[in-house]
């Protein structure tokens, strides 16, 4: 233990520590972040250096001294044991800041490797070695890395979005640099490796802020049996892939009545005195062992949280009618939209969705014991209400037998169904949101016309705004659910979702309604474009998918082999319009690569994730030049007048 070394590091003096190398051992699974791990490191550093946080700590390194081939003593190699993911990231980042900013030293070349996996190390090398303009750094070779590629290509493209070129640029890099910063702990030479992940892997359950948070507004409560009342409302809330009705009262379908009447579908009480007899008869008739016992209510706040951290509640997904779907976004998350919606906050203030601010948020409201009592109770009838709306109004992700893997987007609501045979009680079913008639409901039926319209909507602002600090339209979603009733929320979230959409393309936009060029194209540009053009001609079989890369249909770096067979534009600029450019997964621009347009369009699989590429390629299946300038200009005109038409009409849809 005396051997053992753990030192405070900015993240210059990883890569620039003396001689210092980092190896990633073979056992280690190949570099695999994407969009979603790699957007919530850059939005949390940019975050961080917005509010003039001095440091931001951004994890562990672990690794060990490796056996050195070499007489020079000043060289040192690490092998890295865990946290190759974010160390790897971190060197594609400051790959990526190099090209552009000069604060980044080309002392940190080579610093990275893979080991006997030399397609790795020789992409990161072309990455660091290619400046833009020059094949372009990311720009895969046959041979190599692709999830490097990837990785470096998502990068690119989420720094052009979320921190501007410039200044800010700059004083991103140096930040990156001088105040992120990591531990890396040095494990003693000799280390039993499969010891150390043996309890990596079978450590306890760390305290969440969530669980704090609990506890703080438990304090407030006046009383045990409140106490667990509120217990048992939070913990059915926080389980977000099960409907909330089955997650209160599984089981127990006379307390689902009397919370959600009879159909089952929306709750019926509205105050938490009303909460506190259902609870109060639920625990002295079923004494349902799920239910925290009012003993527990009792413990000093100390042991509260450590309790509340360790608590599981995997009972509450054991119904085999609610795993099969998958919530959007997680229980912290859905804390900040419905404190936003308590607080009449619609703003798109990233801050407010930033669950690692959420003790800090929710003191800001509840911060005064004595006046708090009835505030804390208040908010919890408004927190389950929120979730029903959840349920009803937001898509979820629906896994069936049929689609088991990836599952498709499902916007449906909670209701009972017939008494199955064989069966005393009644099962919940599960149907379209905009349908009114719920009276013994079998099956789910067709996605009607209203509950499409809503689900290709929000499906679009799904995949556009991935990480949850930018879901700002949930927000609106349950404001409007709690302002209007059932039988008029779907059409007027359908209207709202659409003007939230149009304001977002609008900013996005030049004076003259034109959208950037390349890479500084907004992805809203694009998801909503293919949602126009989804509308127009109404197709059962498009989902919008997760498409985070932008595809250039003629390739960025054509050679003289290339412009000779498939011709070569009027003008070099024409490369990077709108007209040009479709958005695709990372995986399939890997595919494309440098293909020519006429062999891309025959990629039906990858055409179909736009309606906008599937234009691009039936224009460019008419002959092998098809796709020129003049295709180019003439796709990028049609597509803008479609943008301008629209956002035009401000009226509803």
């Amino acid at each position: 233990m005396e051997k053992l070394k753990a030192t405070v590091m900015p993240v210059r003096s990883l890569f620039d520590d003396g001689d210092a190398n980092y190896t990633i051992p073979i056992y280690q699974r190949n570099f695999a972040w994407g969009a979603e791990q790699i957007e919530q490191l850059i939005r949390d550093v940019r975050d961080a250096m917005n509010e003039g946080e001095d440091n931001y700590f951004l994890g562990n390194l672990i690794v060990t001294e490796r056996d050195s081939k070499t007489t020079d003593s000043k060289s040192i190699d690490y092998e890295v044991i865990d946290g190759q993911q974010r160390l790897t990231t971190l060197y594609l980042l400051l790959t990526y800041l190099k090209h552009s900013t000069p604060s980044v030293p080309d002392t940190y070349r080579d610093r990275l490797r893979y080991q006997s996996r030399a397609r790795s190390t020789d992409a990161l090398r072309r990455i660091w070695s290619n400046r833009p303009g020059h094949a372009g750094p990311g720009t895969a070779v046959a041979h190599e890395d692709q999830g490097i590629h990837q990785g470096f290509n998502i990068i690119s493209q989420l720094m052009d979005q979320t921190v501007p070129k410039g200044d800010k640029r700059a004083e991103f890099a140096v930040y990156l640099q001088n105040c992120v910063t990591l531990v890396r702990t040095v494990l003693p030479k000799k280390t039993d490796l499969n010891r150390y992940f043996e309890i990596m892997n079978t450590r306890g359950q760390q305290l969440q802020q969530v669980d704090i948070l609990k506890a703080r507004l438990m304090a407030f409560l006046d009383s045990d049996a409140v106490r667990a009342c509120f217990a048992w409302v939070w913990e059915a809330c926080a389980d977000m892939d099960s409907y909330v009705q089955m997650s209160l009262t599984r089981g127990d379908t006379e307390t689902r009545k009397m919370l959600f009447g009879d159909d089952w579908a929306w709750l019926r009480v509205s105050s938490f005195n009303e909460l506190l007899a259902a609870h109060s008869k639920r625990v002295i008739q079923a004494h349902d062992a799920n239910t925290f016992e009012v003993s527990d209510a009792a413990l000093t706040l100390d042991k509260a949280l450590l309790k509340y951290a360790t608590a599981g509640v995997a009972s509450l997904s054991e119904d085999p009618d609610n795993v099969r779907f998958r919530s959007t976004i997680e229980f912290p998350a859905f804390l900040l939209h419905v404190l936003k919606v308590w607080r009449g906050d619609d703003s798109d203030n990233e801050g407010g969705l930033d669950d690692k601010k959420l003790i800090k948020h929710f003191a800001a409201e509840f911060h005064h014991k004595a006046a708090d009592d009835s505030k804390v109770r208040e908010f919890l009838v408004f927190l389950i209400r929120c979730r029903n709306y959840f349920d009803a109004y937001v898509l979820k992700r629906q896994f069936t037998a049929t689609n088991v893997d990836e599952g498709d987007w499902s916007l449906q609501r909670l209701v009972k169904g017939k008494v199955p045979q064989g069966r005393k009680s009644a099962s919940p079913r599960y149907i379209n949101t905009a349908t009114l008639a719920v009276v013994e409901v079998e099956d789910d039926g067709e996605v009607d016309h209203a509950s499409n319209d809503l689900l290709l909507i929000e499906s679009m602002l799904r995949v556009t705004y991935t990480s949850p600090q930018t879901m700002h339209w949930i927000t609106h979603v349950l404001s409007i659910a709690n302002k209007h009733p059932p039988e008029e929320t779907v059409v007027t979230l359908g209207h709202r979702l659409r003007s939230y959409a149009r304001e977002r393309v609008r900013s996005q936009l030049s004076e003259t309604g034109e959208p950037a060029t390349g890479f500084d194209i907004s992805r809203i540009v694009f998801t909503y474009v293919d949602y126009l053009l989804a509308i127009e001609v109404p197709n059962a079989d498009f989902r919008f998918t997760f498409r985070n890369s932008i595809e250039h249909f003629y390739p960025q770096g054509p050679n003289t082999e290339f412009q000779s067979a498939y011709g070569a534009l009027g003008d070099s600029s024409d490369i990077d319009l709108f007209g040009n450019l479709a958005l695709v997964t990372v995986r399939d621009n890997s595919k494309f690569t440098n293909s020519p347009p006429i062999i891309k369009a025959a990629s039906d699989a990858i055409v179909a994730q736009s309606p906008k590429l599937r234009k691009m390629a039936d224009i460019a299946k008419v002959e092998m030049r098809a796709w020129d300038s003049l295709a180019i200009i003439a796709h990028h005109t049609a597509m803008v007048d479609l943008l301008r038409h629209d956002l035009a009409s401000r009226s509803a849809p």
